[in-house]
């Protein structure tokens, strides 16, 4: 139905008196929807921001800009801290080799890395801005999606503030990862579908497909809350009108076809992808747990749990909420699968957004006018959840860190920021830990390797053992003097030469030295930082360059992830009825 606008001087006062009644009880409405949400009063001309001709819905979106401003100024006030996180190392070394894909992710972070070095340089701060500036379209969105679900001043303020200051969005959104690229298009997503809805126009079926496909190019993940949201779909009849509808179809189809390249990479190099998840599920997911799963969801958003909380139960459960069940189904549907699949715990954090908005649409509700419930409410989602912001974002030094973290874990008994993946206690949070060091360990590679005469030095490569260790030498080569490096770690292994033709290796590692590698071998250095991952990391000068080489050729062909993934399983099925090599 076209947009009516009509006004004042065209009706007589009895007229003007009725719409605007139903106007407002638009407004007020879980329900509110077509056919007349697009009436429009204006009983005075529009004069000014603050101004009473100004619409709500301008005041609302002022409101929502300033908060989501609010979210990128905290993130800018931390975002130089500390070093490159160990995953950051790996994405900006993608970004310098760009691909249709990857063995760990999608292009979609590679593109956003090469953006970022081309338009504002390769410092900590230029990767990490497009991140931060993300986050607050997060923000946001969310609070859009609020204003279409029928929210006013307050639970437009309450689901913004939610988002804004939630340790899970705070932490996401502070480093050049893809998850919070996937959170956006989770969000997208739902705000789409809440857009269709209430207006069931192709257009936005349309823009779902390239946001789904896009997605996609971002994080896998979103295959799950896709599958929840239709889940929620098919379960309300009303809303099944949708599968009714071409333009959902078309809709994936544009989904496809932006998808359809790094599918065809991931065919051509033997699905990558699954040999990177396989080798996750063995090496962390293995060691998570259900129990500590539900905990982190429960209190990694901190006091936002009192508005997402009542959003999801009500969105299950009330009459008025009853067309927005999708929404719930969805959250409870992406839950139980990463339960199921022993996900990690911010895996679902894109599910959150819009619960948050359903809730602070309920509060709003529920609470009314009372002023010092609304005060009391917005006091609790300000000030925890400030105080948690100085430790969630690296504002501290990381002595003044470690101490706040040992603090709460002997009087709080909150174990988990300092659990890492191996699910041992640690006197840091693994994040912090993964940002430290990695200057160091280039420093003494390079000295290492600039001992060694400059006719030789065209002789030397560095073989690490992990990826973080060689992102770190990767980016590093701009400002130390550093030779090329090599590793088998996540797609480091596609770009790994067939045979290593020199003569002089550095071996980086933090673990033991394989054995048949030992023989004259000499230990250079070794990282000492207490609060750093790379603690005990150890830089050798190999002794034997023919033992290496051998090596080389047998773990080249065995951790190469570009191979066929169900021949593989085929040729290891075979392999494990022949007695073991004693070749490590």
């Amino acid at each position: 139905m076209s947009q009516r606008k009509i006004r004042a001087d065209n009706l007589n006062p009895n007229a003007i008196s009725l719409l605007s009644a139903y106007q407002q009880f638009c407004k007020r409405s879980m329900d509110y929807k077509r056919p007349y949400q697009n009436i429009e009063i204006f009983p005075e001309p529009r004069t000014g921001i603050f101004s009473q001709g100004v619409s709500q819905r301008q005041r609302l979106v002022l409101l929502v800009s300033l908060i989501a401003l609010l979210q990128l100024l905290l993130h800018l006030g931390a975002i130089g801290q500390y070093g490159f996180h160990q995953d950051e190392l790996l994405y900006i070394s993608l970004s310098k080799r760009l691909a249709l894909g990857y063995s760990e992710t999608p292009p979609f972070i590679a593109l956003i890395g090469k953006l970022s070095s081309m338009l504002l340089g390769e410092s900590l701060i230029a990767y990490r801005l497009i991140p931060a500036i993300c986050a607050g379209a997060i923000v946001h969105l969310t609070g859009m999606l609020c204003i279409r679900l029928g929210g006013g001043f307050f639970a437009t303020a309450i689901a913004c503030l939610s988002v804004a200051l939630s340790s899970a969005f705070l932490a996401t959104g502070a480093l050049f990862i893809p998850q919070v690229f996937d959170e956006l298009f989770w969000l997208l997503a739902a705000y789409l579908l809440v857009c269709w809805w209430q207006r069931p126009r192709d257009i936005y079926l349309y823009l779902l497909g390239a946001v789904i496909g896009i997605g996609l190019l971002v994080k896998y993940t979103l295959i799950i809350y896709l599958l929840g949201l239709l889940l929620g779909f098919l379960i309300y009849p009303r809303s099944r009108s949708v599968f009714k509808r071409p333009a959902l179809y078309n809709g994936a189809l544009i989904a496809l076809l932006i998808f359809l390249p790094h599918l065809y990479w991931q065919f051509q190099n033997g699905f990558p992808a699954l040999h990177h998840y396989r080798e996750l599920g063995h090496t962390q997911l293995v060691y998570l747990t259900r129990t500590d799963f539900l905990i982190q969801q429960l209190v990694v958003n901190g006091t936002g749990i009192l508005v997402w909380l009542p959003g999801l139960y009500y969105c299950l459960t009330s009459p008025k909420l009853r067309h927005y069940r999708f929404l719930g189904i969805a959250f409870i549907f992406v839950m139980v699968v990463l339960l199921l699949l022993n996900g990690k715990a911010y895996y679902g954090f894109g599910a959150f957004p819009a619960v948050f908005a359903l809730g602070a649409v309920v509060l709003e509700s529920a609470i009314g006018k009372r002023t010092v419930f609304r005060s009391g409410l917005i006091s609790l989602l300000i000030i925890p959840n400030l105080l948690l912001a100085v430790i969630v974002l690296p504002y501290l030094s990381i002595e003044k860190a470690a101490k706040v973290f040992q603090w709460t874990y002997a009087n709080l008994d909150l174990h988990f920021p300092l659990k890492w993946e191996d699910q041992k206690i640690h006197n840091v949070n693994q994040n912090y830990a993964d940002m430290i060091g990695w200057d160091e360990l280039a420093h003494k590679a390079s000295q290492l390797y600039q001992s060694f005469p400059s006719t030789q030095q065209r002789d030397v490569l560095i073989f690490a053992d992990n990826y973080g260790e060689a992102g770190a030498m990767d980016y590093y080569r701009s400002s130390y003097p550093l030779p090329p490096v090599v590793s088998f770690s996540s797609s480091f292994a596609l770009w790994a030469p067939q045979k290593i033709n020199q003569n002089t290796i550095i071996y980086i590692s933090a673990r033991p030295l394989p054995q048949m590698l030992s023989e004259g071998t000499r230990k250079y250095g070794e990282i000492q930082n207490p609060y750093s991952r790379v603690k005990g990391m150890s830089i050798y000068l190999l002794g034997n360059n023919d033992r290496f080489s051998i090596w080389y050729s047998r773990h080249k062909s065995k951790s190469r992830p570009n191979r066929n993934y169900y021949a593989d399983r085929q040729a290891a099925a075979k392999s494990s009825q022949k007695p073991a090599s004693k070749l490590e």
